[in-house]
C-alpha cells in the first residue's frame, strides 16, 4: 500500500504485506490492551515490523481496509531528508512569499521545507501533509488537530505559527524555524546539570500552564516534543493529540479552540510517558501532562527513563503499580525537594498531583532560587543571568493573539 510504504520511507513487497497483514488481521481480533501482548510476541526485535502494524491499527477503517485488500501494485521508495526534489515542494520554487530552499525532513505527518520568506526577509519552515495522505480523515484530522491547538497560543515557549494554507490539494502551515535540538537529542549525551533542567522544566511548566489555561490537554508529552534551542529556550511541539477542554482563562495566551474529543476506552498517548489514567483508556486532563512532565523530569535528572521494561505491557504495569527507582537513588546530590516534586507529579490518583502546571513551575522555581547561588566565576555568573532573563521573558505579557493555525513540529539541527 503506497501510504504505507510512504509513511516507512522504505519499499513495501509482497511478502512483507503478507507479513503485515497476517498481523493485522490477528491485532483486530483482539481487544486494546491485548495487542500490545501480541505485538511484543509476534514482532520481536522486527522494530519496523510493529510500526507498520501499529501505523495501521491507528489508521481510519479505510485505510486499514485498503491495506488488506491486496499487495501494492507498486513498489516504490520514498526519499529521504534533503535528498531529492520529488516531494510536494521542489527546491527553488516559490508558494505564495516563501522561496523554497530545501527539505529537512520527513515522517508520519508530512515532509518539511526550509524556506525564505522574501516579503519579512526571515528563515521560516513548511510542514506538508502530501496530497495522498490528506486522502486518510485520520491524519488529515490530526494535522488539522494540531494546527487549531497551537494557534489558539501564543507563549514563547510554544512553536509560534505564521500562516497555513493549501498547496495543489495539500495542506501546509508555517512555523518558525527552530534552531537546536530535541531533548531525546539532548539526553542522548547524558543526564543534565541540575540547574540545566531545573531552568528547562520551568520554561516546560510555563508553557504548559498558557495550554492548560487555554483548554488545551497535549497528552503526549515526551522528550522527542521538547525542543531546546541554540539559545537555551524550551518549545513545546506537536499537539497532533491534543484535547479540548473547558478553558478556566482565556486572556492573553489567546483564544480557546474547540477540538474533537476522544471517545472513552481509546488509548493514546506513548508508552513510558502515559499517565495511570490514560493507559486505563480513561479520559486525560492537565494532570495527565503534569505526571508526562514528572517522566520527562525524571529523565532529565538521572538520564533513565522512569518506566521502562522489555514490552510494552509491561512498561504499562509498571505506570499502573509500580513506582520507579528515586532520584536520590540514581542521582544521589541532587536537593531532596526535588526529589519531592518529580514524586508529586508522578502519583499514580490524579488529586494527589500538583493540580496545574503553574504549581508546579511555582515549586521548581522556589527550589532554583534557592538551589542556584551567585557564583564568583564571571561566565557563570553571566550564565545564571540569562537563565533568569528567559524567565522573565516567558512570563511577560503577549497581547496580540495569533489569528491563524499551527503545525506539526518543524525545525532544523
Amino acid at each position: 500500500m503506497d501510504i504505507l510504504a510512504a509513511e516507512q520511507g522504505r519499499v513495501m513487497t509482497r511478502e512483507r504485506w503478507q507479513d503485515v497483514r497476517d498481523l493485522l488481521k490477528k491485532a483486530l481480533e483482539l481487544a486494546p490492551h491485548q495487542r500490545l501482548v501480541l505485538l511484543d510476541r509476534a514482532c520481536g526485535a522486527d522494530r519496523s515490523l510493529r510500526q507498520e502494524v501499529e501505523v495501521l491499527l491507528a489508521s481510519s477503517d479505510h485505510v486499514r481496509s485498503t491495506f488488506l485488500q491486496g499487495p501494492p501494485l507498486v513498489e516504490q521508495v520514498v526519499p529521504q531528508a534533503g535528498s531529492s526534489p520529488s516531494g510536494v515542494l521542489a527546491p527553488g520554487g516559490k508558494l505564495g512569499p516563501y522561496l523554497i530552499q530545501c527539505l529537512i525532513g520527513t515522517g508520519g505527518m508530512g515532509e518539511v521545507y526550509r524556506a525564505r520568506d522574501t516579503e519579512l526577509k526571515r528563515d521560516v519552515a513548511i510542514k506538508v501533509l502530501p496530497e495522498l495522505w490528506s486522502r486518510d480523515p485520520e491524519r488529515l484530522h490530526r494535522f488539522e488537530l494540531e494546527a487549531q491547538a497551537a494557534a489558539a497560543l501564543n507563549h514563547p515557549n510554544i512553536m509560534s505559527i505564521h500562516h497555513v494554507g493549501q498547496h495543489n490539494g495539500s495542506p501546509y502551515i508555517v512555523t518558525e524555524l527552530l534552531q537546536g535540538e530535541t531533548l531525546r537529542e539532548r539526553l542522548k549525551k547524558g543526564p543534565m546539570r541540575l540547574h540545566e533542567a531545573l531552568d528547562d522544566a520551568i520554561e516546560l511548566a510555563q508553557g504548559l500552564g498558557a495550554a492548560h489555561d487555554a483548554g488545551i490537554i497535549h497528552r503526549d508529552l515526551k522528550p522527542e516534543n521538547i525542543f531546546i534551542t541554540k539559545d537555551g529556550r524550551v518549545k513545546i511541539l506537536d499537539f497532533g493529540l491534543a484535547k479540548f477542554q473547558p478553558a478556566k482563562n482565556t486572556g492573553v495566551y489567546g483564544p480557546t479552540v474547540s477540538l474533537q474529543p476522544t471517545s472513552p476506552g481509546h488509548v493514546l498517548g506513548t508508552v513510558g510517558y502515559m499517565s495511570p489514567e490514560q493507559v486505563r483508556g480513561q479520559p486525560a486532563d492537565a494532570r495527565s501532562d503534569i505526571f508526562a512532565t514528572g517522566a520527562v523530569l525524571y529523565e532529565m535528572l538521572t538520564g533513565n527513563r522512569a518506566f521502562r521494561k522489555p514490552t510494552s505491557a509491561e512498561t504499562m504495569n509498571a505506570i499502573l503499580n509500580e513506582d520507579p527507582s528515586t532520584v536520590s537513588q540514581v542521582a544521589p546530590n541532587l536537593p531532596p525537594g526535588l526529589q519531592r516534586i518529580v514524586n508529586r507529579c508522578l502519583q499514580k490518583n490524579p488529586e494527589h498531583r500538583f493540580q496545574h502546571a503553574s504549581d508546579l513551575g511555582f515549586a521548581l522555581e522556589s527550589l532554583s532560587e534557592s538551589t542556584i547561588t551567585p557564583p564568583t566565576d564571571a561566565h557563570l555568573q553571566q550564565e545564571v543571568s540569562a537563565i533568569r532573563s528567559r524567565r522573565t521573558l516567558a512570563t511577560a505579557t503577549y497581547s496580540s493573539p495569533r489569528p491563524m493555525a499551527s503545525s506539526p513540529a518543524c525545525w532544523s539541527q
